[in-house]
C-alpha cells in the first residue's frame, strides 16, 4: 500500500483483540513516527509501551481519575472505567515533554508529540494492525501523569489502543475537501 492509500484508508478500529504487533514491529513503526516534524530537534515525545499486566495497573490509574471527578461513582463506573485499559492487547501512552525553547512554544511540541501519535496509528495499519487513539479527562489529569511516570510539565496526547481488528470497522463518511479547504486570495 502506497502512502497515499494509506493515508485516505485510515480508520479507527475499536474492537481489537490478540495477538498484538511483536517487538520488531514496534520497533519498525514507533522508528517511523517519530521521523515527526519537530521544530529546534527537541525530541519532545515520549511514548510508554503498555501491554500484559501492566494494563490491569493502567485500569486502575483510570478509575483513580475517576474518584477523583465522581467521589461517589458507581461500582459500574468504576469497572467502565477499570476495564478500558483492556480493550486492546497493547496501550501506548504518547506524551509530549514539553521543553524550555525560545523557538519552539509548547503548542509546536504538543503538536509534534500528536504527529507522533498520527505516525503511530498510521503505521500499525500499514502493518495489518487495528488502533484507536482515545483522549478523555484521564489525558488531562496531572495524576495521571505523575502516576505514569512522567515529569509534571509532560502533556499525554493520548492513548492508542493497538492489536488485531476483531471486525470491519463500519465505514465513516469522509469529510469533502470543498468543506475545509479555502483559495486564499489575500
Amino acid at each position: 500500500m502506497n502512502a497515499m492509500e494509506l493515508l485516505a484508508s485510515r480508520r479507527s478500529v475499536s474492537k481489537l483483540k490478540e495477538p498484538a504487533p511483536g517487538d520488531d514491529v514496534i520497533d519498525r513503526v514507533t522508528r517511523a513516527a517519530l521521523r515527526a516534524p519537530d521544530h529546534g530537534a527537541l525530541r519532545p515525545w515520549k511514548i510508554l509501551l503498555v501491554r500484559g499486566e501492566a494494563r490491569a495497573a493502567l485500569g486502575e490509574i483510570f478509575v483513580g481519575s475517576l474518584l477523583r471527578r465522581s467521589p461517589n461513582a458507581s461500582d459500574g463506573e468504576k469497572d467502565r472505567e477499570r476495564n478500558k485499559a483492556l480493550r486492546s492487547p497493547l496501550v501506548l501512552v504518547v506524551a509530549a515533554t514539553i521543553k524550555s525553547s525560545p523557538k519552539a512554544p509548547e503548542i509546536e511540541q504538543m503538536l509534534s508529540a500528536g504527529a507522533v501519535m498520527h505516525g503511530l496509528l498510521l503505521g500499525f495499519q500499514a502493518e495489518g494492525f487495528g488502533s484507536v487513539w482515545k483522549t478523555g479527562a484521564p489525558t488531562y489529569d496531572a495524576d495521571v501523569v505523575r502516576q505514569l511516570g512522567l515529569a509534571a510539565t509532560d502533556k499525554l496526547v493520548g492513548f492508542l489502543y493497538v492489536g488485531t481488528p476483531a471486525e470491519e470497522p463500519p465505514a465513516m463518511p469522509r469529510p469533502e475537501p470543498s468543506a475545509h479547504v479555502i483559495d486564499w486570495k489575500g
